[in-house]
């Protein structure tokens, strides 16, 4: 790690490690647990998936966080991961130049009826899938969802951290947090109220971990739900990098072959 000086003051902050080394300590720390104490779930979830893929279910994935796009369409990515994407503005329409302050950027995941608009809207259907990320899944909007797609028998896999949902209020009428609702749960296991490097004199933690570990779980669930089809007989479209020379038509014939099989 890189080192400064002395350590300085009585504050209990070790001056000696620097903000940028102790988050990388704090990240790769995170990763691992995830990755040795997610192991399970990931595998049962991604196997609870390839059941459902296999038997002509579709697969679907809504973000409520930071990373909503990082699966969609990407290199390595599975073809038939259908992107679920969701806009205020379209809930509340008002005339161009007449929006009020903000409305770009509302948080709109307090709204249990848009969650259950995105539900009905969302093209779910009996036997389909869907990946549902909310870090601390507490909020009407991912619970609405999560409810409105078993409602039409779609199942629902939770990329959620469980102990800070614990440690939080469910805002939905229901009193549940998305992990108490869905069909199949991984635990990111982040640190409760996301960000992880406590700075003495801020008044509040700085970097948080959702994003990077909500990504690891969904790269690993992807990777487990391919090996999952791959025993199963079933060899997934995949895409592959459109700056490599043959990118595009190899894309063209995955997506062909997606529309053909369904997989």
């Amino acid at each position: 790690m890189r080192r400064r000086g002395s350590s300085g003051g009585t504050d209990g902050y070790d001056r000696r490690v620097s903000l940028p080394d102790r988050f990388f300590d704090l990240a790769q720390a995170h990763l691992a647990t995830l990755r040795r104490d997610a192991a399970a779930e990931i595998e049962a979830a991604a196997a609870f998936t390839a059941d459902r893929v296999a038997a002509g279910g579709r697969l679907h994935h809504f973000d409520t966080g930071h990373t909503a796009r990082e699966p969609i369409r990407r290199a390595g990515g599975l073809v038939g991961l259908h992107a679920i994407e969701a806009r205020w503005d379209l809930v509340h329409a008002t005339p161009p130049g007449r929006e009020p302050p903000g409305l770009a950027s509302t948080y709109y995941y307090d709204n249990e009826a848009m969650g259950r608009m995105v539900a009905a809207r969302a093209s779910l259907a009996a036997g389909d899938v869907l990946w549902l990320v909310s870090n601390s899944g507490k909020e009407p909007f991912p619970v609405a969802l999560a409810l409105g797609a078993q409602a039409r028998g779609c199942a629902v896999v939770a990329i959620t951290c469980v102990a800070f949902s614990r440690s939080v209020e469910a805002k939905h009428p229901s009193g549940r947090r998305l992990f108490e609702v869905a069909d199949r749960v991984i635990d990111t296991r982040g640190p409760v109220g996301d960000a992880a490097v406590d700075v003495p004199g801020l008044g509040a933690p700085i970097c948080p971990l959702s994003g990077l570990l909500n990504v690891a779980a969904g790269w690993a669930l992807q990777a487990a739900t391919v090996e999952a089809l791959l025993a199963r007989g079933i060899a997934p479209a995949v895409y592959k990098s459109v700056n490599l020379p043959d990118g595009f038509a190899f894309n063209a014939e995955a997506e062909r072959r997606y529309r053909e099989r369904g997989i």
